[in-house]
C-alpha cells in the first residue's frame, strides 16, 4: 500500500492518494486548486480519471478547494465522492447542485463503502466543521488511518485504529510556539481548544495508544507553517514512542510538494 501526500497545510492545503497495486487509487480531500491536483497527480504518474473515488473530511477550505468551483473535480472528471450528510448538506446550501447526483454519495458515522477493492469506514471526528470525518481504510494487503484536523483523540478512534499498519495523523503545532505566535487570541483559543487541532505532545500521546508493534508508519501531517517545525514534530512523537518501547517508521508530511511514504 502506497501513501503519497500532495500536500499537508492549513496554508497549501491538503489532498492525500492512497494507492495498492493492481487497484486504483483513492483521494482523501482535494483541498488545492484545480490546476495543483492535476499536476501533483501527474507528478505520481496519475491522471484524474485513475481516482476511484474521492472521500471529503470536512468543509474547510484547505481541504476542498478543488470542490469549490463552477465544475469541481469530481464534476470534471466524473470521479465519485463521499462526505458525510452535514458535508452535503453545506455544499448545496453554498454551492448548490453543481455535481451530478449520481456523483454524490453520503457516507454516515461508521458506515462502511466497498470500492474499487478497498473497504472504506467512515468515522465522526471532533473539529469544528459539519460532521467531519476521518476515514479507515482496509486493502488486500494492509489498512491506512487518516485523521486530520481534530481537537482530541476520544476512545472510540483509538478503538478503530489501534494497531493498524498506517497512520496519517495530525501533529499541528508547538503549544509555546503558538501562544507567542501574535496571532489574535480568539484563533489560538480556537486551534488549542477540543474542536481545534492536536498539539505535537497531544498526537504523541494519542500515538502511545494507536501505535502496537503492527504499526509500520507514522506520517504526521497538516503541521503548522508558523507555530511548528518538522523536526519538533519529529522530536516529540519518537520520543514518546521509545518511551513507550514503540520504533514504527515516523516521517512528516511537508506543507506543499508530493511525497512518498508507505514500503
Amino acid at each position: 500500500m502506497r501513501i503519497f501526500s500532495l500536500s499537508s497545510s492549513s496554508t497549501y492545503g491538503n489532498a492525500y492518494v492512497l494507492w495498492e497495486d493492481s487497484k486504483r487509487p483513492l483521494l482523501i480531500d482535494c483541498g488545492l486548486s484545480m490546476r495543483r491536483l492535476v499536476n501533483a497527480l501527474a507528478d505520481i504518474d496519475l491522471a484524474p480519471q485513475d481516482i476511484a473515488a474521492v472521500f471529503i473530511t470536512h468543509e474547510h477550505s484547505d481541504h476542498i478547494k478543488a470542490m469549490c468551483l463552477k465544475t469541481p473535480f469530481p464534476q470534471k472528471f466524473k470521479v465519485p465522492v463521499f462526505a458525510s450528510p452535514g458535508f452535503w448538506e453545506w455544499f448545496r446550501a453554498r454551492h448548490g447542485s453543481c455535481i451530478d447526483p449520481s456523483l454524490v454519495h453520503c457516507i454516515e458515522h461508521n458506515g462502511r463503502v466497498n470500492i474499487a477493492g478497498y473497504t472504506v469506514h467512515g468515522f465522526r471526528k471532533p473539529h469544528d466543521a459539519r460532521e467531519p470525518m476521518g476515514y479507515r481504510v482496509d486493502g488486500t494487503s494492509s489498512s491506512a488511518g487518516f485523521v486530520m484536523d481534530l481537537g482530541h483523540v476520544p476512545s472510540s478512534i483509538d478503538q478503530l485504529l489501534r494497531g493498524i499498519e498506517y497512520l496519517v495523523f495530525e501533529a499541528n503545532h508547538d503549544v509555546e510556539m503558538e501562544i507567542n505566535s501574535g496571532r489574535p487570541w480568539s484563533l489560538i483559543r480556537r486551534v488549542m481548544g477540543k474542536l481545534g487541532h492536536l498539539s505535537n505532545d497531544e498526537a504523541a500521546d494519542a500515538l502511545s495508544r494507536l501505535v502496537t508493534p503492527s504499526t509500520k508508519q507514522v506520517i504526521l501531517t497538516h503541521l503548522s507553517i508558523d507555530c511548528n517545525c518538522p523536526e519538533t514534530a519529529l522530536k516529540v512523537v519518537s520520543d514518546k514512542l521509545e518511551a513507550c518501547g514503540h520504533k514504527p517508521g515516523i516521517r512528516v508530511a511537508p506543507p506543499r510538494g508530493v511525497s512518498a511514504f508507505g514500503p
